[in-house]
Formats: structure tokens, C-alpha cells, sequence
């Protein structure tokens, strides 16, 4: 931080003086996840690592787990370097197998739970992936295209970790097919062979996690262990105070970039995770009541099942943070005062991040907060705003484009060299800067403000309760490839079950003249089943004589809204 003010917010950084000047002055680590994450916790091999279905794992068990992992990853000749496909929740299973993979100086690649068919064959093969992990509940699509997959594939069953009376009745309802390799079995295979050397190098890329950005077409961030561990190290000397033995109940799956970044940082903080993998808002409203939670970490979609809650004690809840979507000024408020009744120590904390920035980049946190802000930029990270037409960097209050230099920054997209140029730019000084695609300012604070997207993102609750998001832009592309269709333009309109429900206006071509109306948005509703995931799914497709169009010639997505 500078003591002159020069009116630009990346030269002046008047958040930092928020922060210590150990935290402005710390190191970055330079270790692979795997190293931090052992490197912080071996000297605390009691303490709980996390809870699940309220059977605790420690430390010390956790690490066991994860060698196990790595001797059997290793048995079916995994090395570094090799991509494996996960399509998981945050089960322990799962966690042991990131970390395993990483051991090993593998690549996991995590995708959605609510892939489609082609979808899942897809990213198999572009990533020439050599194994491919899955969750009992995406079993039904993986059976219908098991033929086609040409590597291994391991079931991993949601119960293995619940306590034994828990795991009973599950198992006594849900049965897997045997046709699959089950985890035990695969963890088994490798017991008796030798613990393989660990691969150190901390630059190697570790996980790639997906996202669709400004164009609407499915991206693989590829995230680095630098990235991640300095993701972890601005979070833990942060004005967040993630102190050892921290409860923090975790419902992020780990396919979501902030999720996986997420868990890193509860691991590697020595934190103890309150797993929750029901992700149905009530229950996870009831867990933060009933689980004697320190940190609740989340997505504003959650916020009215805990607003709806019986208010009772939370006077152990010392941070409530949300991410991922905006709130109004008087909800921010409504939050406050239903946690100010409960006896809670936490006020509703905002924040900003990107999948590209190992997720978050800026946050509010209590007392250092101002209300409708995203908060401050991290302690190693800073932002500028630029206009939008010439790219000249604005002073304090003025409007633009949000821009963000940090340390997590991603490697770039996966097999996408073009699209990566376009997100990540350097400047005169070579400093590589991070475009949003957002609007908004900073004040002379050092806090960020957002007005308004470049892009189109909004939020919904798929079928297992995870939330993911839904991108008109993508949809258009899909309903675009008809030969019935002239034109597409996707609106979204909010739901209280899936929080956001797709609808779809379209043009029809000449060659519809001969087909019913009714048979073509069959044949749509079959064309989005086959190529987008089930939380894309269209709500309705309306059928217009003429799209709305502004004087500049763009379809005019405001008056399709007032259509609803």
C-alpha cells in the first residue's frame, strides 16, 4: 500500500489496510496440495478432519486413507501427468482420491454429476482420461453408454464412510451393480504393494474444474498447485480467521471450483468438516442448527430455507459466508436481523470469485464489510477497472470492468489456447490480469461494487440438490443446431424449487411449415436432453411468429422477461 493517493485502486490498494503486514508480507507456498495439506497437519494427527453422517475421521486416518489410495491409483499404473475422471460428490471417498491423485502428480478431472450421456463420453475422451471414478447416483446414465467407454470404470458408493447402522439401511435399499468395479475393491488391490515415491513438483497442474465463462460453451479451468495453495494461504491469512478445529459445515461438491478450492482450504487450515452431501436447502438449514456449526460457507440459494428456519441458538456461528450470486440490500438486512436473534457472532459476509481464480478473489467478512459490496480484494490479489471501450484503467467510483491480478490464477482452459487469450491479459509491466466480464467500481476503501454482467449466469437446483449453474448462451447453441429453428433467445425465470427454471423462444424456419408445431418442440425437448445436462433441461419453448429486436439489431431479452 502506498501512503500517496493516486485515484487507481491497483496502485493505491487501500484494502490493505485491513490486513497485517505478516499477512502482506507472508510467502507463498511452493508445494504441491498434497505437501501443504500434510505439511500443516502432521503434528495433529487426533484432530477431526471431518465428520460424515456424524462419524469422525482424523487426521491421521485421513492420510492412511489417502496412501491406500495412491498404492492402489498406482497397482493400475497411474503416473504424473495421467488425467482420471471424477464424477462425485464430497464424500470421504472422493477426498481421498483427489488428494491420492495428486500424491501421484495426477490430473483430476472433476465434472458435473449431471452430465449428459454424450457429455460424460466427451470429456473422457478429449481428456484422454485412464480411469473414471463415479457416484452410485449417476449409475443410470453411465449404463446406458457403458459399451462405449473404453477405460475402467469404478463405482464409488455413497455409504462405505457412514457408521455401520446408517450404512446397513442404505445398502439394504440401494444395491450396485456388480457389473462395476466397487471402490473397496479397487482400494483393496493395491493394500500390499509399496507406497510409491511423491511427486513434488509444486507448478504441475493439479485438477481441472468446468465452467462455461462469456461464450456459453463448457470450458476446463486448469488449476495449478501454486494457484490452489495460494488460494488457501490468502484465505488463511485473510480477514477471515480460519483457526484449527474450525467447524465448518461443507455442502460445496467438489466438481464446482469453488468447492474444490474450498475443501483444500478446510484440509490444509486443519479445519473440521461438518460434510453434508444432502443438499436439499431444509436439510441443510436443519444441519446448520443442529450441528453446533462455526462457519457456514454457501451460495445465496440456500439463504431462505435458513430464513424460513424455526430461529434458535446459533451463538456459536462465528462466519456466514455467501458467494456465487447477488442479493438485494434489504434481504442483506433481513439476513442480519434473523442472525442477530439467533444470538449468532457472524453478519452476512458477500464475496466474489471466479472458477479461472481457483474461485474466490474479494470478500466481506463481519466488521470488515460494507453492505451491497463484495467486499475487499485478498491480501496477494489486485483489481483495476478498465473501460469497457478503450481498456484504460479508473479511478475510484467510476464504472467498468472488473479486472483481477492473482496468484491463483489458472493455468488457462483445457485445449482452448484461444479462448484463453481473450480471459487472461497482460499489461505493459507484463502482469497477467483477469477479465470478469463483470461492471462495477471500487470505492476508496479498497471495497468492490458490481452493477451489472457482461455475461449471463444465473443458478438452479438440479436433481440431487447440488447447485449448479444454467447458461442461456449454451442452451441457444443447442437449440440453434435445428434445422426447425431460426432463431433462439433462452430467458430464465425464477422458481422457489430449482431456484431458476429455462424457458426458450424460437423462430421457426421454412421447413417447419410442414411439420405440426407440437412435433417440432418434441423433437427440440429430445435435442437438449441428448446434449445438455438435466439441469439445463427447458421449462417451456415458446413458439414466436417474429423475435423481439432492438434499434441496434440484438434480440431484446427485456421485453421476452416481460413477457413471463
Amino acid at each position: 500500500m502506498t501512503d500517496r493517493q493516486t485515484g487507481y485502486p491497483s496502485i493505491d490498494k487501500p484494502w490493505l489496510k485491513y490486513y497485517s503486514e505478516e499477512a502482506i508480507n507472508m510467502k507463498l507456498p511452493q508445494k504441491t496440495m498434497y505437501e501443504y495439506a500434510w505439511e500443516n497437519n502432521k503434528n495433529h494427527p487426533k484432530d477431526i478432519v471431518f465428520s460424515y453422517y456424524r462419524k469422525k475421521t482424523t487426521y491421521e486416518q485421513f492420510f492412511d486413507n489417502v496412501r491406500n489410495a495412491v498404492k492402489a491409483l498406482h497397482f493400475k499404473g497411474i503416473k504424473k501427468g495421467d488425467i482420471v475422471t471424477v464424477m462425485s460428490m464430497h464424500t470421504p471417498e472422493t477426498i481421498y482420491l483427489i488428494y491420492a491423485l495428486n500424491y501421484l502428480g495426477a490430473v483430476s478431472n472433476m465434472v458435473y454429476m449431471t452430465l449428459s450421456e454424450n457429455e460424460v463420453l466427451h470429456t473422457i475422451s478429449n481428456t484422454e482420461s485412464k480411469l473414471f471414478f463415479v457416484l452410485e447416483p449417476a449409475i443410470p446414465t453411465i449404463e446406458k453408454i457403458r459399451d462405449e467407454i473404453k477405460i475402467p470404470v469404478v463405482v464409488m458408493p455413497i455409504s462405505d464412510s457412514m457408521p455401520v447402522h446408517i450404512r446397513t439401511l442404505y445398502r439394504i435399499k440401494n444395491r450396485t451393480n456388480k457389473h462395476y468395479d466397487i471402490y473397496k475393491a479397487f482400494i483393496n488391490s493395491g493394500l500390499r504393494n509399496d507406497l510409491p515415491p511423491m511427486e513434488t513438483d509444486h507448478e504441475a497442474l493439479a485438477t481441472i474444474v468446468y465452467t462455461s465463462g462469456t461464450t456459453g460453451e463448457p470450458k476446463g479451468v486448469m488449476l495449478s498447485n501454486d494457484g490452489l495453495n495460494a488460494l488457501v494461504s490468502q484465505d488463511v491469512h485473510g480477514i477471515i480467521v480460519f483457526r484449527r478445529k474450525l467447524k465448518y459445515l461443507f455442502m460445496l461438491p467438489p466438481f464446482i471450483g469453488y468447492g474444490f478450492a474450498m475443501l483444500h482450504v478446510g484440509i490444509s487450515a486443519g479445519l473440521e468438516l461438518q460434510l453434508q452431501i444432502d443438499l436439499n436447502p431444509n436439510k441443510v438449514a436443519d444441519a446448520l442448527f443442529k450441528n453446533k456449526t462455526e462457519c457456514f460457507c454457501a451460495g445465496p440459494a440456500f439463504v431462505d430455507a435458513i430464513l424460513n428456519h424455526s430461529a434458535s441458538n446459533l451463538d456459536r456461528l462465528e462466519y456466514f459466508i455467501c458467494g456465487g450470486g447477488e442479493i438485494s440490500k434489504d434481504k442483506e438486512m433481513e439476513i442480519n436481523r434473523f442472525l442477530r436473534d439467533c444470538k449468532a457472532k457472524a453478519t452476512y459476509s458477500n464475496g466474489y470469485g471466479m472458477t479461472e481464480a481457483c474461485s474466490a478473489l474479494c470478500t466481506n467478512c463481519n466488521q470488515i464489510s460494507k453492505i451491497s459490496s463484495l467486499g475487499i480484494p485478498f491480501v496477494k490479489t489486485t483489481i483495476k477497472v478498465v473501460d469497457t471501450e478503450t481498456g484504460e484503467e479508473l479511478t475510484y467510483r467510476k464504472q467498468g470492468e472488473l479486472l483481477f491480478n492473482t496468484p491463483a490464477l489458472m493455468v488457462g482452459y483445457y485445449k482452448n489456447d484461444e479462448a484463453t487469450e481473450k480471459t487472461i491479459i497482460r499489461d505493459r509491466d507484463g502482469k497477467l490480469w483477469l477479465r470478469t466480464g463483470d461492471i462495477g467500481y471500487v470505492d476508496e476503501d479498497g471495497f468492490v461494487f458490481m452493477s451489472g454482467r457482461l455475461k449471463r449466469i444465473y443458478y438452479v437446483r438440479a436433481g440431487i440438490g447440488e447447485i449448479c449453474r444454467l447458461f442461456p448462451s449454451h442452451i441457444e447453441e443447442v437449440i440453434e443446431k435445428s434445422e426447425f429453428v431460426t432463431n433462439c433467445a433462452v430467458i430464465v425465470r425464477e422458481d422457489n424449487e430449482k431456484i431458476s427454471v429455462p424457458i426458450a423462444y424460437v423462430t421457426l424456419s421454412e421447413k417447419a411449415k410442414v411439420c405440426e408445431t407440437e412435433k417440432i418442440i418434441e423433437e427440440l425437448h429430445k435435442l437438449t436432453k441428448r446434449d445438455l445436462p438435466d439441469h439445463m433441461q427447458l421449462f417451456d419453448i415458446i413458439v414466436l411468429n417474429d423475435m423481439p429486436i432492438t434499434q441496434s439489431g440484438k434480440i431484446d431479452y427485456r421485453m421476452l422477461e416481460y413477457k413471463e
